[in-house]
């Protein structure tokens, strides 16, 4: 009997792969704050990159970071105090753990 939550897309595709290992291409270290940078990777042809945000500590802070990724770079600025969308995080004093995923 198999165990676990299954999604679909819209056309009816399994979405959901549990735990995927990646390949790490870097972890880039911010300041509690920092809502300026640019990063460039090496991403070999059918992949792209992507990251997880991961805080150091928390402390309160009302300074939101947006993350936008183009092609094979990763760049921060500052998001709006209400800005809760897609890409923006809490100006933590946090790490982006940069990897690679299939296009």
């Amino acid at each position: 009997m198999a165990w676990g939550v299954q999604t679909w897309d819209a056309a009816g595709k399994p979405n959901n792969y549990g735990l995927v290992p990646v390949s790490l291409l870097g972890n880039i270290e911010l300041a509690a704050e920092q809502v300026s940078g640019s990063w460039s990777f090496s991403v070999p042809s059918g992949y792209r990159i992507d990251y997880i945000h991961v805080a150091k500590t928390i402390t309160y802070t009302a300074t939101r970071r947006l993350i936008t990724i183009s092609g094979s770079t990763i760049s921060i600025s500052q998001a709006g105090a209400s800005a809760y969308g897609f890409g923006t995080e809490m100006a933590y004093n946090a790490f982006l753990c940069v990897f690679i995923r299939n296009d």
